[in-house]
């Protein structure tokens, strides 16, 4: 599907206020997405709802498939359990759940990663039988919980296409070595005999991290994958188009070419760059979600470039990174056509914590450059960036508020309970219909993403 001339917001549903009744959250998210089609949004980006780490992230999953569990009441507790004919259609068509409701069982009885279970470690299928056996009724509620969670995401998507907005979500490129995935699809990933892995993801060192970008994902058996057809990854895919039809590609330069790690190494100085799956996986996976986004920031060489525009896809600008150069695709003055602009994404500064943060001559270029005051720089910021030529803008609902760095979702590096744990004001709502904001989305010209 072609990107059309439109707007939208970034907020995590559960960044959603609702109280604690049973439900409250799918109404929540009811209630904004009435709230978006009355301006004449066209997206709502999320993020990943994957169940998130220890320390809150979503991008660091012990599931590239299953729906965090724990919110299943906030989502589903007022709704009926579904039939058990509804259950079992459902399972047929996605048997990663299964991998997933054994991995939480055994999570349950040792909560060391599954290098540490013995001889379910590498599971033959009749332990894994017996297994499912003698844990029955645990066995069938996870598969209850996903299935739950599932269609009530999938209600939440079909209430957005009718108010003719794009439900936008998030898949992270790898998953974590204490995964499920890993777990149950071992020769797909960089891990020896014994579990542990052989090679590590990161990031090169740069002029901000110089002993760089340690993740501690494993990386992937390009080959492994190629020679099924991409199979895993058509169908990472395709679960989560049914969800949100719309996706965003995280890290896309990983699959161009990736910073590959010994596995026995303790930071990422001895990574080397390794060539990734390039267009074979984009064109495996073409044409399952309704449309794609290349997270191309940072340190996208030629090669993710030529990829990304080989298959079409949208890139990504960031307002923020546009003020100590003029180059495209992220000074206000030049961001192209065929991009996402964003003032900032969840890893980013508020865009008012960012300019606060600003020595005073750099605040002063940006007050100069947007005609405005301190107190109106994010709305400066995001009347410009509408009327730019970028197909799309995705505002952070942090940014269209005007909030501070007390708001800010993430601090990529830094080990916090504040991280993913913002909670956005109750009267959102209306004050997001009374502001300049509606009118900057008429006035540019942008529209619903589905028409009728």
């Amino acid at each position: 599907m072609n990107a059309v001339r439109t707007s939208g917001i970034l907020l995590s549903i559960q960044s959603l206020p609702h109280d604690k009744s049973p439900g409250s959250l799918r109404r929540a998210c009811y209630d904004a997405i009435e709230a978006f089609g009355s301006l004449g949004l066209g997206i709502w980006q999320i993020l990943p709802l994957n169940p998130p780490d220890y320390v809150g992230s979503p991008y660091a999953s012990p599931s590239a498939f299953a729906i965090d569990p724990d919110l299943l009441g906030p989502l589903t507790g007022d709704l009926p359990d579904p039939a058990p004919e509804e259950v079992h259609s459902w399972r047929a068509s996605n048997q990663w759940v299964e991998w997933w409701s054994l991995y939480r069982i055994l999570k349950s009885k040792d909560s060391r990663s599954w290098t540490h279970w013995g001889e379910f470690s590498d599971p033959d299928e009749e332990m894994l039988e017996s297994l499912k056996r003698q844990n029955h009724d645990a066995f069938t509620n996870e598969i209850n919980t996903q299935c739950k969670l599932s269609k009530a995401i999938e209600a939440i998507e079909h209430e957005a296409r009718s108010n003719g907005i794009l439900l936008l979500g998030d898949i992270p490129l790898y998953v974590a070595h204490d995964s499920a995935d890993v777990w149950c699809k071992k020769g797909l990933f960089n891990v020896g005999s014994d579990g542990a892995p052989v090679e590590l993801s990161g990031a090169p060192p740069d002029d901000f991290n110089p002993r760089g970008q340690f993740w501690g994902n494993p990386t992937y058996r390009w080959d492994a994958h190629e020679s099924t057809g991409f199979e895993w990854w058509r169908e990472r895919v395709r679960v989560a188009a049914s969800r949100t039809p719309g996706i965003r590609l995280d890290h896309f330069i990983g699959i161009a070419e990736y910073w590959a790690i010994p596995g026995n190494a303790k930071d990422a100085t001895s990574g080397t760059w390794r060539k990734g799956p390039g267009s074979k996986l984009i064109s495996a996976i073409s044409g399952i979600a309704d449309f794609v986004i290349a997270e191309d920031l940072g340190m996208a060489g030629d090669e993710a470039i030529k990829l990304r525009d080989r298959h079409g896809l949208h890139g990504m600008s960031i307002l923020q990174f546009g003020w100590g150069s003029e180059a495209p695709p992220h000074h206000i003055d030049h961001i192209p056509e065929r991009v996402v602009a964003y003032t900032g994404t969840h890893d980013n500064n508020t865009f008012q914590g960012w300019y606060s943060s600003l020595p005073g001559q750099e605040r002063k270029r940006v007050r100069q450059k947007l005609r405005c005051s301190s107190a109106n720089v994010h709305s400066e910021a995001v009347k410009r960036l509408m009327n730019t030529k970028a197909e799309i803008v995705i505002i952070p609902l942090q940014d269209v508020l005007g909030l501070g760095s007390s708001s800010r979702m993430n601090t990529p590096g830094l080990v916090s309970k504040r991280n993913w744990s913002w909670v956005s004001p109750g009267d959102w709502k209306s004050t997001l219909r009374d502001s300049w904001f509606s009118e900057s989305v008429k006035t540019s010209g942008r529209l619903p993403w589905f028409n009728g």
